[in-house]
């Protein structure tokens, strides 16, 4: 006898059970797909202990013939190819030929099948892979299978699978997959032998969504629709102001396939980006349609992952879809007819003291403090929101850049200003309710993206302090900022060395200028050694934002006025005019919402005037 000998057709169905068949959602999904495969229009599937006791899918597809379901137990045996070229042109979920017989290896495995001119149906009853029975009886049309006993020859598989409602989850996240994908088929779920959940069939995919999500989450959703060339997509996103705390709520499509594919959901989640706070996630249905020939099928076992012939197109079509659709519609309260920006008189007094005053399109002027004398007075920004544009749209698809985002459809500056509310917000009037902005997250808004715009520019410009001023850093952080110099200079700093714990700082950021410079500095030096530790490179010519962008936020936070700043009239006008010149996001770059609407409705039915 050699080393080397052939597998025992037994072993060789539980191996390729071990790529199909992971857990009992894997059953389930193998045995729908096929259903569907087969024509059906209803769909029952019943699991008991989560699927690993029993397992039941019924339908109302095409059956099989009693030749056709013996030779369905065998491996790669299948209808859906014929021949290598299939292979490019693939229509169906299914086309390997292994689902049956791997899922019937590992289980106790009966399959009942009848055809709609056939007088009869014929069963097939397997147990451990091997065939105990086979023989006529009565069946409706269309194919019912049932898996009991999942792993129990594998205790080392059995053991692994979690609690029945673990598994059950499993189950039906696929499941509520497959029903967005499919409205027009009927599907019963029964759990446990309790009251079956009932998807209708629909011919409005909005419906299915209300059915299978929720009323609310259809409600809040927008459709969205684009194409470029022989590539097509569709579907719905949510509006800002609904979100989840995590990412289960974006669901993508390929040819009708559910997937979860990263360049999908990339472009997806760097449109929402500026939209949600941070640690909230957006509901997106997609369904992408491009021809077979140009997506791969075949990279995984369970086909949850695809890919792309041309993975760019198809990142930047998701990308324009979804901006156009998301950001290019209004989420706040239109402002009156006949607004012009008045402010009323302010008990908090004058702040004429600061020298504050409005200069230039910006306004940043406007919010300069006088803490100190060391810095000289800014020049006046007039950087607008079109330089995103200019880094180019190819650029951005290639480095993973989210893309212009779309200025508001409303304008800030042509609200009625009733004044500042507790020194923190500022208070709007709207044509049908108030409007409140929270001046933190408005100036941090307007800072960060001035100084993104000024990087995508080719560089931050620099003020010179009228002083130098000394700021002291531990060793490690000191040095950070010293091997890293000429990305600090790009970042718009002048920085030298003083001493092993300490910098002079000889220039800050134009757009910041009037921030104290101890605190923008400590910031920077955090950021850098921060990302310097995660490995990212630091350079002062990279178009690639993820860390630069951090360094913004992080500088934007610092120097943007604070809660319990009193702003007077002008400063209130000139922070409304810079939110009009900038990408409109409705959250600050650290995720705290920018403007709050407060409708009439709500406040009349507050005054018991509804």
């Amino acid at each position: 006898m050699g080393r080397i000998q052939p597998l025992p057709s037994h072993l060789i169905d539980q191996i390729a059970a071990g790529e199909v068949v992971e857990r009992p959602a894997s059953v389930v999904k193998e045995l729908v797909e096929n259903a569907l495969d087969a024509g059906a229009k209803r769909i029952r599937i019943e699991v008991r202990d989560g699927g690993c006791a029993w397992i039941c899918i019924s339908d109302d597809g095409y059956g099989m013939s009693p030749a056709d379901a013996t030779l369905a137990l065998q491996r790669h045996a299948t209808s859906k190819i014929s021949s290598v070229d299939d292979l490019s042109d693939i229509h169906t979920f299914g086309f390997r030929g292994e689902a049956l017989p791997s899922i019937a290896s590992v289980s106790n495995f009966s399959l009942r099948t009848r055809e709609a001119t056939a007088e009869a149906g014929f069963e097939i009853v397997v147990e451990a892979g091997e065939i105990k029975q086979e023989r006529a009886c009565g069946a409706t049309p269309g194919t019912r299978i049932e898996v009991a006993d999942l792993f129990a020859s594998i205790p080392a598989r059995r053991k692994f699978l979690k609690r029945a409602a673990t598994e059950w989850g499993h189950i039906l996240d696929w499941l509520v997959r497959v029903a967005l994908v499919h409205p027009d088929v009927h599907f019963e779920l029964c759990r446990e032998q309790k009251k079956p959940l009932v998807w209708p069939a629909t011919s409005d995919p909005l419906a299915r969504v209300a059915a299978v999500l929720s009323e609310d989450e259809a409600s809040a959703l927008v459709p969205v629709e684009a194409g470029e060339g022989e590539l097509r997509l569709s579907g719905f996103a949510s509006a800002p102001a609904f979100h989840r705390a995590t990412a289960a709520g974006v669901y993508l499509f390929v040819n009708g396939r559910p997937v979860r594919d990263r360049l999908l959901r990339h472009a997806v989640l760097q449109i929402y980006r500026d939209l949600l706070p941070r640690g909230r996630f957006p509901t997106v249905l997609l369904f992408l349609e491009v021809p077979a020939e140009a997506v791969d099928v075949n990279v995984h076992p369970a086909k949850w992952e695809v890919r792309f012939a041309d993975p760019q197109a198809v990142h930047q079509l998701v990308r324009h879809g979804l901006r156009n659709s998301v950001q290019g519609r209004d989420y706040l309260p239109q402002a009156p007819a006949t607004a012009a920006v008045s402010g009323l008189p302010h008990s908090q007094g004058s702040m004429q003291d600061r020298g504050a005053a409005s200069t230039g399109a910006g306004g940043h002027s406007a919010f300069a403090s006088s803490r100190g004398d060391r810095v000289a007075e800014p020049t006046t920004s007039d950087w607008v929101f079109s330089a995103r544009e200019r880094a180019g749209e190819e650029e951005a698809a290639v480095h993973g850049l989210a893309g212009p985002l779309q200025p508001s459809r409303v304008r800030f500056a042509d609200y009625r200003l009733l004044g500042q509310l507790l020194a923190t917000y500022l208070v709007l009037e709207g044509k049908d309710a108030l409007l409140l902005i929270d001046q933190h997250a408005a100036h941090e808004r307007v800072l960060y993206e001035g100084l993104r715009a000024r990087w995508l520019e080719g560089g931050v410009e620099r003020q010179p302090l009228l002083l130098p001023i000394s700021v002291g850093l531990d060793v490690a952080r000191a040095g950070a900022l010293m091997e890293h110099s000429a990305f600090v200079e790009a970042m718009g700093f002048e920085i030298e060395t003083f001493g092993e714990d300490a910098v002079m700082v000889r220039a800050l950021p134009a757009l910041l200028a009037g921030r104290e410079p101890e605190e923008l500095v400590r910031s920077l030096a955090d950021e850098i050694c921060e990302s310097h530790e995660l490995g990212a490179q630091l350079e002062p010519g990279s178009r690639v934002l993820e860390v630069v962008d951090k360094i913004f936020a992080s500088l934007a936070c610092h120097a943007a006025r604070r809660k319990g700043d009193v702003l007077n009239v002008e400063e209130q006008k000139a922070l409304l005019r810079s939110l009009d010149e900038i990408p409109w996001a409705p959250t600050c770059p650290h995720g705290r919402t920018v403007a709050v609407p407060m409708d009439v409705p709500e406040i009349e039915r507050r005054f018991a005037r509804r």
